[in-house]
């Protein structure tokens, strides 16, 4: 027993070092590219629904969640043998989603029906409904569970949900047209994309109090932090860019050129690199975040998008501490 207590701890040290896969939703496909971090490669392509936008991944990588707003429902994906696990109906237009930190939950914006679909993911079932403010898109849930922030796009506004009572506590007024959310790693603040006012609002996490109003480039859409929270990057739709944030200074210190139309963006669990989603160019571009340089760009399919954490963030240590459901 002891044997093969060691040789389990020595593979499961292994995974937990492990470079990660990244999963890419190809909205014009129906489609999910697989990509192997390690070598930069799609390692598969994996049907799902129609129009695949958001997209989950589980903290060990094991549970991959996609909605697929084109066919109103969810593909649960197993991360570990890529397989497409089951299609399940959640409601009228699923667009953003997030899994809690254990991978049992998982919360999906509803952009049509106005509710966020809470999915317990070892039975398959929807079990609650929650009604939340109009089109909600963009979602993220606190490392604890115990707050869903959710962005409502037509109310300029950002609510929580209480993760024990499954009821809205609290909403707070943002930009214009708030799209793409990023709880910081500290779980204090929660930054903002506003598509329609090219901006990014910081919010105190725990009570929506404002903080500040960054502007950023044209049409921001979706925000990942890296190298220990010190950097905040915002995809901007239009300029093909990438605004840099410096999370002490709150200020924004750099641009950085990526592919055509970008959209989703993930932290590397590197927590130096972040991958970015390029609608026109079916592509993924790999930023070193310390750098800003583009360092490889990977060929996807057919209009990557990949709202959301669309890589686990538990399989390395970190270091130091109404287009196709709104195009924008």
């Amino acid at each position: 027993m002891a044997l093969v207590a060691a040789i389990w701890f020595g593979f499961g040290a292994f995974l937990a070092h492990a470079d990660p896969f990244a999963y890419v939703t190809n909205q014009k496909e129906d489609s999910v590219s697989i990509i192997d971090t390690a070598t930069g490669t799609v390692v598969k392509t994996l049907k799902v629904g129609k129009d695949p936008a958001g997209v989950a991944v589980s903290r060990d990588g094991s549970k991959v969640v996609v909605t697929n707003p084109g066919s109103s429902n969810v593909a649960i994906i197993d991360g570990y043998h890529h397989d497409l696990q089951a299609l399940v109906p959640v409601g009228e237009g699923p667009l953003g989603i997030a899994m809690d930190a254990r991978g049992a939950r998982a919360y999906i914006a509803d952009f049509y029906g106005h509710f966020v679909s809470v999915l317990n993911l070892a039975d398959r079932q929807i079990f609650k409904r929650v009604p939340v403010g109009r089109y909600p898109a963009g979602i993220v849930v606190s490392p604890d569970g115990a707050r869903i922030y959710i962005a409502n796009r037509e109310d300029n506004a950002v609510s929580i949900i209480n993760g024990l009572t499954l009821t809205v506590d609290k909403t707070g007024a943002v930009g214009q047209h708030p799209f793409g959310l990023l709880l910081d790693a500290g779980g204090k603040r929660l930054y903002v994309a506003n598509v329609e006012s090219n901006d990014v609002t910081i919010l105190d996490a725990e009570s929506l109090s404002f903080i500040k109003t960054i502007k950023v480039g044209d049409r921001p859409y979706a925000l990942a932090e890296a190298l220990s929270g010190q950097r905040v990057f915002v995809t901007n739709q239009y300029d093909s860019t990438l605004s840099v944030i410096d999370a002490g200074k709150l200020e924004v210190i750099a641009t950085v050129a990526v592919g055509e139309y970008p959209e989703g963006i993930s932290r590397h669990p590197d927590d130096h690199h972040v991958y970015v989603a390029n609608w026109f160019d079916n592509s993924v571009s790999v930023v070193n975040a310390e750098s800003l340089k583009v360092e490889k760009t990977i060929r996807s399919g057919n209009g990557s998008r990949a709202f959301g954490e669309f890589m686990p963030q538990g399989l390395m240590p970190v270091s130091g501490s109404a287009d196709n459901l709104s195009r924008h």
